[in-house]
């Protein structure tokens, strides 16, 4: 579930750093908080809410994620470059599980 919300945020913002789009799409990851990701992605997260200017480790409010409509373009663009990187983190982490559980499957076949 994560990790498809952060990629659905990457997907809705990925045609410019509009901070209507940006806004929209944080409503992926309101539910996130710093307990729920991996220990590599709980700095970027606390960044993300940094910005947000909320709690790592509560949900995000709608009050905050509605601020980001008033936001410059550059701070967008930095709210985008923390979700890329907890994305990575992410898809590594879940690259791995499957790498490890098609390992054991074959393990399993062959023993």
């Amino acid at each position: 579930m994560t990790l498809a919300a952060f990629a659905k945020f990457l997907a809705d913002t990925s045609s410019g750093e509009s901070a209507e789009a940006a806004a929209a799409a944080s409503m992926h990851l309101a539910h996130t908080t710093v307990e729920a990701l991996p220990t590599l992605a709980q700095a970027h997260w606390r960044d993300v809410a940094r910005l947000l200017k909320v709690p790592a480790d509560k949900p995000v409010p709608e009050k905050a994620v509605a601020s980001i409509k008033s936001w410059p373009a550059t701070r967008v663009t930095e709210l985008r470059e923390h979700v890329r990187q907890i994305h990575a983190v992410l898809e590594k982490a879940e690259n791995d599980r499957l790498e490890d559980e098609i390992r054991d499957s074959i393990r399993r076949h062959y023993l």
